[in-house]
Order: C-alpha cells, then sequence, then structure tokens
C-alpha cells in the first residue's frame, strides 16, 4: 500500500509541475552581432527590438522557422535560469520572435 501512495504522490507532484519554455541564447554571425527579434513570425512582421549575440533568451513556442521568444531588456527583467522559465511568469518578460537559425537552445 505504501507504494502505491508514493506512486501517486509522484504522479500528482509531476502533474503539477510549471511547464517551462526552454533556456537558450542568442547565436550572431561574423556579419551581425545581433538579431533582429520581429512582432511575428514573419520577415515582413515590424521589428520591435535588437537581442546581442550570445544574450540569454527563453524559448517558449515556435514553428518550422521561427522561435517565440522571453528575454530581459531594459523595462522588463526576466526572471528564469538556465533551467528555463516558468510559464507563469513569461509575462515579466519581453517577448517576440526571431528565426530559428539565430538561437541555439541550450537545456530543454
Amino acid at each position: 500500500m505504501l507504494t502505491t501512495m508514493t506512486a501517486l504522490a509522484m504522479t500528482l507532484q509531476a502533474a503539477s509541475a510549471p511547464a517551462l519554455c526552454n533556456y537558450a541564447v542568442v547565436a550572431g554571425s561574423r556579419r551581425d552581432r545581433s538579431v533582429w527579434v520581429y512582432r511575428s513570425p514573419s520577415m515582413g512582421a515590424r521589428k520591435t527590438a535588437k537581442i546581442k549575440a550570445g544574450s540569454p533568451v527563453f524559448v517558449c513556442a515556435g514553428n518550422a522557422e521561427w522561435f517565440q521568444v522571453h528575454y530581459a531588456d531594459g523595462r522588463h527583467s526576466c526572471r528564469g535560469t538556465t533551467g528555463g522559465l516558468d510559464r507563469r511568469l513569461a509575462s515579466t518578460c519581453a517577448s517576440g520572435w526571431v528565426h530559428r537559425h539565430r538561437i541555439a537552445v541550450v537545456a530543454r
């Protein structure tokens, strides 16, 4: 009976674990030392910010070509760690879309 109770407790604990956004860094190139952040996942969308290469970001969603990222800037703190960002705290971050090849996901 103890093992059944332990299994149930572990299941409930896992079910209540927060969803995390993956920790990543911005990957620059020789030519570009920073990357543009877009309002939506399209090169035709409005550019909203630039992030320097090597800056930490958190990948919360994506599609075939784009990642939705959350990051800290001058107006927004972003309380994630190298372990990830709790999605409940994502509203404290600046956010936007970055082309997928410009982001290096470090931890999933």
